[in-house]
């Protein structure tokens, strides 16, 4: 696809697999962080992983997000995670599926760790022995009993939920935490700021395949308030520039867009009524406006601590 793999092999995060049979669990964690750093500045606790021309699994968007936030969640639930806790991932749509709990599950080696998906399919063949996957559907509900989990976490939704259905799964979320357990959400904001003609294209293209979508970012803090099963809810944000203008989490992000709309693109394609080559062409000039525009994505977390 010319200049568009070009730069996703180019640039692309490399994801790093965890060999189930390895007992050496903890040295593999070390050395993994060794060889994948990109930066310099020590004074990082999590760095972007290095350049690779991997095309397999790309996961960057977890990496991103862990870079803006320096950590992998806000709720204060450290000392949970270090004395044997239980937690749950609800979901991770397009956040690199199990990208999350592989990271978190190498780093607390005595908490269990579930994670839900639609399919099989979506979960890894390789993963730390204290990771379990079930398939799920959590608007059909969770296969889980009540006051189950310390820490449920739900990344990436908002394009995948509407409105009316944002409002049963937070009650289905909080019904599966224990009394005490803390609950948190990670979703971007609906809509870049200052974005070019073309990317703007491709993003109301995008509104128009899946429905209008709430910006959840907006609202989600009243929805946790209103369910009243929940109190200590906080909201945090983060930005990034897009592309290069952004450093290399930009570049990492970029990619990450980038990715996602190769992979659709038979339905874009479609949908605008244009050729394969058209909408690599389209692509193409969405990352030249990255080059020259500060088009800026905010993300959002939201936690809350159920009441006992």
């Amino acid at each position: 696809m010319g200049i568009i793999y070009s730069r996703i092999k180019e640039r692309i995060i490399k994801v790093s697999t965890f060999d189930k049979n390895d007992k050496n669990e903890r040295n593999y964690k070390n050395d993994k962080i060794d060889k994948n750093s990109i930066f310099n500045h020590e004074e990082l606790k999590y760095k972007l992983p290095c350049i690779s021309d991997s095309l397999s699994e790309f996961q960057s968007p977890h990496y991103t997000l862990r870079y803006l936030w320096q950590s992998n969640y806000s709720a204060p639930v450290e000392d949970i995670l270090l004395s044997s806790g239980v937690v749950l991932d609800a979901g991770e749509v397009l956040c690199g599926f199990g990208a999350w709990l592989i990271d978190m599950a190498l780093e607390y080696q005595t908490t269990d760790f579930a994670g839900v998906g639609l399919s099989p399919h979506q979960f890894p063949s390789q993963i730390p022995n204290n990771v379990k996957f079930t398939q799920a559907n959590i608007l059909s509900g969770l296969p889980f009993e009540d006051n189950e989990f310390d820490f449920v976490r739900l990344c990436y939704f908002a394009n995948s939920l509407a409105c009316s259905e944002w409002d049963p799964v937070v009650r289905e979320l909080i019904r599966v935490t224990k009394p005490g357990g803390w609950i948190e959400f990670v979703e971007p904001g609906i809509v870049p700021i200052n974005m070019g003609p073309k990317f703007t294209l491709l993003m109301d293209t995008l509104k128009q395949i899946i429905g209008e979508r709430s910006d959840v970012s907006e609202r989600l803090e009243v929805i946790l308030q209103s369910t009243n099963q929940l109190n200590n809810i906080q909201k945090d944000s983060k930005s990034i520039i897009i592309g290069r203008l952004g450093g290399e989490v930009g570049i990492s992000h970029e990619n990450s867009i980038i990715k996602y709309f190769v992979g659709e693109s038979s339905v874009f394609s479609k949908h605008l009524g244009i050729s394969s080559k058209d909408f690599e062409n389209l692509l193409d000039d969405v990352i030249k406006e990255f080059q020259t525009r500060k088009v800026e994505e905010k993300f959002f977390r939201f936690w809350g601590q159920k009441i006992e």
